[in-house]
């Protein structure tokens, strides 16, 4: 069974019939044709090639999610796995606007065997991909520069790449860490411990340089400055028992993420040291867990992110006209309660 003969037993052209598998659907048929077209090639088990569909409209109708994976370690079962949160909420609102659009999501994570061998080349020339969303760049990525010599639609999510003039995606990390740090503050807390942020992606950069510069402007030194930085769990636990070990005056610890939080909490807890009773903690993502304590955090808006810049992908591609970006989402501010309020305790 072809499209001609579906045409035929149809009663309609040949360029109907195609029309009518179109997402979303063709304006140049009606809508009772469309289904009874559908309703027919169903009966028939018919579907259009999609290889000769996109040989005839020269796209593949593919939009590649390539990602530099900065790695959470979670137990599951009696494993460690590799999660990401916002990973996972990115992709799910790039899923979200690409499903409305009939176009296909694939993912391709950025190794360095990846690099090496210059697939990311090899996908943009052999036409695998209409466009390109790019999440998590480093600051010196190369890749960056060499995808956008081969003039395709390309944006950035969530970090942007030094010396780089690319539309992009972001959340203002430094304004909702800077809000983080003034809670710390306006609470008493004066003896802090910092938890770093690493700096190779320009997200953890905006971080450890609000936190920087919001200590300098209340004239407040941190107390202790942990040796290794890190955005997992796992970093979180050994820093949390430095800690613990080696500055046991602070009040409170600023971490670079949810994440690194509860895996200090769970150091702390271990050793029966109560939050924040004992000592205060906060986080930022904004990320849910199952618990009792919210962590007082900033919300970064990766489901909007990935909502976002898919968008602006989809219309760039459609259009031809390049977006007017660089688009910064807010970051606002959770008020949890894993920050004690010292002033109560100098009443």
């Amino acid at each position: 069974m072809n499209i001609k003969e579906v045409a035929k037993l149809a009663g309609v052209s040949v360029a109907s019939v195609s029309r009518a598998f179109q997402i979303p659907p063709s304006p140049l048929i009606s809508v009772r044709q469309r289904e009874r077209i559908l309703k027919i090639c169903e009966e028939l088990h018919y579907y259009p090639d999609i290889n000769s569909r996109r040989m005839n409209c020269k796209r593949s109708n593919c939009i590649t999610l390539l990602s530099r994976h900065i790695s959470c370690e979670q137990t599951i079962g009696t494993s460690m796995r590799h999660f990401d949160h916002n990973f996972a909420s990115i992709t799910m609102g790039i899923q979200r606007v690409l499903a409305d659009c009939g176009k296909s999501l694939q993912l391709m994570p950025v190794t360095d065997e990846f690099l090496r061998e210059r697939r990311h080349l090899t996908m943009v020339r052999s036409k695998m991909t209409d466009g390109i969303l790019f999440w998590g760049a480093l600051q010196n990525e190369t890749c960056v520069m060499e995808l956008l010599n081969e003039d395709i639609p390309m944006l950035l999510l969530t970090t942007s790449v030094s010396g780089v003039s690319c539309p992009q995606v972001t959340a203002d990390e430094y304004e909702g860490m800077r809000q983080v740090v003034r809670c710390v503050l306006k609470k008493g807390h004066r003896c802090i411990a910092i938890l770093p942020s690493p700096e190779v992606g320009s997200s953890g950069e905006k971080r450890a340089r609000a936190v920087r510069d919001e200590l300098d402007a209340a004239g407040v030194t941190p107390c202790y400055i942990a040796p290794e930085a890190g955005f997992d769990y796992q970093c979180g636990w050994r820093m949390g028992r430095k800690i613990l070990q080696e500055a046991p005056g602070v009040t409170c610890v600023i971490a670079p993420n949810d994440m690194a939080a509860w895996g200090c909490i769970a150091a702390f807890r271990e050793k029966g040291v109560r939050v924040p009773e004992d000592i205060s903690i906060t986080g930022a993502d904004g990320i849910f867990t199952p618990d009792t304590m919210r962590l007082t955090s900033f919300y970064l808006p990766s489901y909007e992110i990935g909502e976002t810049g898919a968008g602006q992908l989809v219309q760039w591609i459609e259009s031809g006209i390049q977006p007017e970006l660089p688009e910064v989402l807010p970051t606002p501010l959770i008020t949890g309660n894993s920050v004690c309020d010292l002033r109560d305790h100098q009443q």
